[in-house]
């Protein structure tokens, strides 16, 4: 028997005698000292752990393996893959929420209900946190189990549907099914057609239609959101998510009775579209120490890189959340969404590792600890990735076992390296950063060569299916979402942004580099993590903007959003007093909001010299919480907002990266504002 027969076969043995586990409890009298749930642990931990593999079916002769698909080309290109899809999540979605493979028991592991899970028990003292690993140098490597033990559940359960399937049906979705692995959702490139930043498959409350085994029919949309069977105030104590028999994102209230406003989420993530495209491409291109990429944890010897892709990750968790399940990390799991995001985020990581593979996870203090670690401890490459076993004999994941994706039976379409040398590799990742993230990023609008040493005449962004086409950046009009409920809580209140689109070399002024250079300027953000009760944002605005916090997310002057992620709305009343004081950073680039600026006249170069005293006058912040209400900049503890400019050479093809210089503090810039950096502080 094959090593993949044999794991497939193992997966599948656990499925089934967990599913037995369930049934034997359900059937069973309860002893009064044992809840269902302690029933079900008990006897699954008589079972051994489970090894989480991923999923190893599709692996070809010459080293292939099945790519993870962005979610949009996995609909389109490959629809009986897209139709097994749906249809494992809604079975997977209403397993029993005591059985350790549910939706709600996998969701459940990242924060809430702080509860064992397969057997791994809460350090002393630590019952207070879940598994997952924030703020710490292991953010990016223990999700890279979480994923693959979600995939691997998944494709049991497409398994299982397509055995019910009869004849030539069971044949075809057999062979869809052999290479089904979890697509990633791509917040950051140009969506194709001018589409909508959160695809429609996701924001749509409409039922789908389906091919089943019982033929064809209509279900509840799996992606749109996750129904609780039901609510245990125990499990999900933080009102209002304790009041939400549904997964909600930017909710209409705080009620039980409240519904999503996926439009508004629509319309936020398109006006900062271009803030977090600009974030992806400067962490490809700047950023070459694995644990300053990795972590948004502030050190002293950062080096002045305040960037990383868990910062990255809080602002789209804030952008899609709003005050629903995604703005917090003890509840986020559990929304469809969550999965596409962090996939996206193991991708990039994944693509970031083969551009530098000298570099990995050093040692680093943990700030927080989890359900299984302390506050202080050292974490490293070693430490065990719990509660995710490598086997059923008790074994964990670590950094260095799950530091290849392939090791878990999957990868992504820029990362073929089967007959592929190592440095071809490595071109061919820069090449798809180029195309994907950087064709309209500062450092490419304006002319440069292509690899085959002609001029560039034309730059603009392709979109997720290959075609090129422009993109606007907040129309606030939502483009193909049409909604009323944008009308809700202040929706006739949003300023428009009219006509704003990723910019192109036909639109970049001239003289905006010299020598092929020029400067790029990006304000730097440090605060402290439980600053606030409950995640909040931090926007930048380079202009005026209204006094009404509800419009900031949506305003024309707005450059980015930043968000500081929090475990739940009440994160710092219940943080160790020793934590409240631990820093975070992240970044909002400025330079594509000045290169708009030069355009409409208002300066006419990016010499310091031009934008230090236009930064001066023009650049303002402001502190929202997740209810849209504003909390005064000076009453914000630890709050920093510092401007830095580099100069940038340019690269001279689709195949190079820019190359960045020393950072300079622009200190004239903030000196006047109370909570800006001043000459003399620490950076």
């Amino acid at each position: 028997m094959s090593f993949v027969m044999a794991t497939t076969r193992l997966v599948l043995v656990w499925s089934v005698a967990l599913a037995l586990v369930g049934h034997l409890v359900q059937a069973m009298p309860s002893p009064e000292t044992l809840s269902k749930r302690d029933r079900v642990m008990l006897m699954q931990r008589q079972l051994g752990t489970l090894g989480i593999t991923g999923v190893q079916s599709g692996r070809g002769s010459d080293g292939s393996v099945p790519f993870r698909l962005e979610i949009r080309q996995m609909q389109i290109q490959n629809p009986d893959q897209w139709n097994l899809y749906l249809l494992g999540l809604e079975r997977l979605q209403a397993v029993d929420q005591n059985q350790l493979l549910s939706w709600y028991q996998i969701s459940g592991i990242h924060g809430r209900p702080y509860t064992d899970w397969d057997g791994v028990p809460a350090a002393p003292g630590q019952n207070n946190n879940g598994y997952c690993t924030h703020t710490s140098v292991l953010f990016g490597t223990w999700h890279r189990p979480y994923l693959a033990l979600y995939e691997q559940v998944l494709y049991n359960t497409i398994q299982q549907i397509v055995n019910e399937f009869n004849g030539t049906e069971q044949e075809r979705y057999r062979g869809a099914a052999e290479t089904f692995r979890i697509p990633y959702w791509d917040w950051a490139a140009a969506p194709a057609d001018n589409g909508p930043v959160l695809p429609t498959s996701v924001s749509s409350a409409a039922d789908v239609t389906v091919n089943s085994p019982t033929g064809i029919r209509s279900m509840r949309n799996p992606l749109y959101a996750y129904r609780f069977s039901q609510l245990n105030t125990n499990d999900l104590p933080d009102p209002p998510l304790s009041r939400w028999i549904t997964t909600l994102r930017y909710p209409t209230g705080q009620g039980a009775g409240a519904t999503s406003r996926n439009n508004l989420v629509e319309q936020q993530l398109r006006n900062n579209r271009l803030s977090y495209r600009d974030r992806l491409y400067n962490l490809f291109t700047a950023y070459s120490n694995y644990t300053e990429f990795a972590s948004k944890a502030w050190f002293p010897d950062n080096g002045g890189n305040y960037d990383s892709i868990e910062s990255v990750h809080d602002q789209i968790h804030g952008l899609t959340g709003n005050g629903g399940h995604m703005s917090y990390v003890d509840y986020s799991a559990f929304d469809p969404i969550f999965y596409l995001h962090h996939t996206m985020v193991d991708r990039i990581a994944a693509m970031w590792q083969v551009l530098h593979p000298e570099t990995f996870v050093e040692p680093r203090a943990n700030s927080f600890g989890t359900y299984t670690t302390a506050p202080g401890g050292v974490e490293d490459a070693n430490s065990p990735l719990t509660p995710f076993h490598s086997n059923d004999q008790g074994a964990f994941w670590t950094s260095n076992s799950a530091r290849s994706e392939k090791t878990f039976g999957y990868t992504y379409p820029e990362l073929v390296d089967w007959n592929v040398s190592p440095e071809q590799l490595r071109t061919n990742v820069r090449a798809a950063v180029n195309r994907l993230y950087g064709n309209t990023a500062p450092a490419n609008v304006v002319v440069r060569r292509r690899s085959d040493g002609q001029p560039v005449r034309s730059i603009s962004p392709r979109g997720l299916d290959g075609s090129e086409r422009l993109t606007p950046r907040g129309d606030i009009g939502g483009g193909k979402q049409q909604s009323n409920e944008g009308e809700i809580n202040g929706g006739d209140r949003l300023v428009r942004r009219t006509n704003y689109t990723d910019p192109t070399l036909a639109d970049t002024p001239k003289g905006v580099s010299r020598d092929g250079k020029y400067n790029e300027y990006i304000a730097n953000i440090r605060v402290q993590k439980h600053a606030l009760d409950g995640s909040f944002f931090v926007h930048i605005f380079l202009g005026d903007y209204s006094p009404d916090a509800f419009a900031w997310a949506f305003e024309p002057n707005l450059v980015g959003s930043h968000c500081v992620f929090q475990k739940d709305p009440g994160a710092c009343s219940k943080c160790d007093v020793a934590n409240n004081e631990v820093e975070v950073t992240g970044v909002i680039p400025l330079t594509t909001a000045l290169l708009e600026s030069i355009k409409q006249g208002k300066i006419c170069s990016l010499d310091p010299e031009e934008v230090d005293p236009y930064l001066k006058e023009n650049l303002h912040w402001r502190v929202s919480k997740m209810d849209d209400t504003s909390v005064p900049n000076e009453e914000v503890p630890g709050l920093q907002v510092t401007v830095i400019s580099a100069e940038v050479r340019k690269p001279n093809n689709d195949e190079e990266f820019p190359e960045w210089g020393a950072p300079q503090t622009r200190a004239d810039v903030t000196e006047d504002k109370k909570t800006g950096y001043h000459e003399g502080d620490s950076i």
